[in-house]
């Protein structure tokens, strides 16, 4: 049977300085592991203006369900500024009072949470009231031998240290940068360059946490479990085009490697070829005529 994905969080557009492409983490990784072949839903909402009418186009073109996306009238659809350098690097400014601040608890998509093999979330979306509540009903209601993975992606100023040790609570995966482990050593009273410490400590403080995917960038990737620890350096990128959603590949990589049932190893082998696939294309997603199956 094929495994089944929920990702509930943000989709937006990147507004780009080669043009507009569709992104934000939980859209990038649930167009990952669809274009993989993987059952997946995305929860999370538009608006009815030009940009929600491009996202829905595209995603159509690109079979993918769109059952849970609501269709906001009385917010537009979300909107990012990316600022790239000249090494590639990117900053983010991300737009408020948008669409996906406002995802409603659909009927269908709790009823479908409650069955699937894997649920992702991030804490982006959870910087407003309405997005958070409904995302702790979905929590609420995942099966208990279901992966949780979250991608705690923290963006200033849109997070806090509630929103932090719930959502850690909750998971059993734990992706983020070593910038972000930073931050979290900070929350948990740790100092932020005592790295192994403030891993222990995550171990320590939330049973439920069983795999932590720390990455470096071009430096790659250690994936961390409670018995084992190894580094993947991150391969050769012929051309890097920018790094626009390399860290959203690298979890959805891991995450279907996963769901296949491949090892930490294997599974972080697979993360690092997609996200260096994705540094080498314009934006978040690969072109639909080049899938990546694990």
């Amino acid at each position: 049977m094929t495994p089944s994905i929920a990702v509930f969080g943000e989709i937006l557009w990147d507004i780009l300085p080669q043009g507009n492409r569709i992104g934000g983490a939980p859209a990038n990784l649930a167009m990952h592991v669809h274009d993989g072949g993987f059952e997946t839903r995305l929860i999370s909402a538009v608006g009815t203006d030009d940009f929600g009418w491009g996202i829905r186009q595209t995603l159509s073109k690109r079979e993918f369900y769109q059952q849970f996306i609501n269709i906001d009238s009385a917010h537009p659809t979300g909107t990012v500024d990316v600022i790239v350098n000249t090494h590639g690097a990117a900053k983010y400014h991300i737009h408020k009072d948008v669409a996906w601040d406002y995802i409603p608890c659909l009927p269908q998509a709790l009823d479908y949470v409650h069955r699937v093999d894997a649920f992702c979330f991030g804490t982006l979306a959870q910087r407003s009231t309405v997005s958070r509540e409904t995302l702790q009903t979905f929590l609420n209601n995942v099966r208990r031998d279901s992966i949780r993975l979250l991608d705690i992606n923290l963006r200033k100023p849109f997070f806090s240290e509630e929103v932090i040790k719930n959502s850690l609570y909750y998971a059993t995966h734990l992706k983020l940068n070593n910038e972000e482990l930073s931050e979290i050593a900070l929350v948990h009273g740790v100092g932020f360059d005592e790295e192994s410490l403030a891993i222990n400590v995550l171990f320590d403080q939330y049973p439920l946490l069983n795999t932590i995917l720390l990455t470096y960038g071009p430096k790659g990737a250690d994936v961390i479990t409670r018995d084992e620890q190894f580094h993947i350096p991150a391969p050769d990128v012929h051309r890097i085009v920018d790094t626009v959603g390399a860290g959203d590949a690298f979890t959805a990589g891991y995450l279907m490697a996963i769901l296949k049932g491949k090892s930490p190893l294997g599974a972080a082998a697979a993360a690092s070829q997609l996200a260096a696939r994705v540094c080498g294309v314009a934006g978040a997603w690969l072109p639909q005529t080049e899938k990546f199956y694990v």
